[in-house]
């Protein structure tokens, strides 16, 4: 009897150290949640005819896509026309003008769009070899004088001074010179890119000029 009722007192005593921890269930809360239904997704392949008409892209502003090729040719022939300037060493470069000119007046009074397009490519081109022209002459007079300048004071002591002077100006002159077709060939080609998408493509003081002659018309 001692011996049952130690063992009672024992097991209470461990109860007291070792709690049991007891949770109340809710109803329904043992119970499993069903898991969401996952939609069903299907990949649709395109058509044929459906994937073409979205890459080629949709001419702007109600331009048929032979305008938008010729616009755009007026403005890369200016590639026609460094060629034919770098082949015939300057003389033929004249003649790369002459292909936009065409273009410009073949579309008179059929497409306004190639009309103006055509003839900013001809007045820039023009426009250009003028500018490139005149760089090189008269940039080449003054370099000449400076440096026949310089060396008549070197007698002096004075063109010394000079000399580097004159030095930096002619690495400038050249770098122009090679610079300046350079830049009016990648604005050319932009150009033309423009043109083609169907964008009215404005050269910078060209157009503007352009507009004020024929608001004076």
């Amino acid at each position: 009897m001692s011996e049952r009722n130690s063992e009672v007192q024992g097991t209470g005593q461990d109860q007291e150290r070792f709690p049991v921890i007891t949770q109340k269930l809710e109803a329904g809360t043992g119970q499993a949640t069903p898991k969401p239904r996952q939609p069903e997704t299907r990949k649709l392949e395109p058509e044929v005819g459906t994937a073409l008409e979205a890459v080629r892209p949709a001419p702007h502003l109600g331009l048929t896509r032979s305008e938008t090729n010729w616009a755009a040719l007026a403005h890369a022939s200016i590639l026609l026309t460094l060629l034919l300037g770098l082949s015939s060493g300057g003389i033929a470069v004249f003649l790369g003008p002459i292909v936009p000119a065409l273009i410009w007046a073949g579309h008179r009074g059929k497409s306004e769009y190639v009309v103006q397009q055509a003839r900013q490519a001809t007045i820039f081109q023009l426009a250009g070899l003028l500018g490139l022209l005149a760089l090189a002459i008269v940039g080449a007079l003054l370099v000449a004088v400076g440096w026949a300048v310089s060396a008549v004071l070197v007698i002096v002591l004075v063109g010394l001074l000079l000399l580097p002077v004159m030095l930096i100006v002619t690495v400038l002159w050249v770098a122009a010179v090679v610079a300046l077709p350079i830049v009016q060939v990648v604005y050319g080609c932009y150009a033309a890119l423009e043109a083609y998408n169907g964008r009215p493509f404005r050269y910078l003081w060209i157009a503007d000029l352009m507009d004020r002659y024929q608001s004076q018309l």
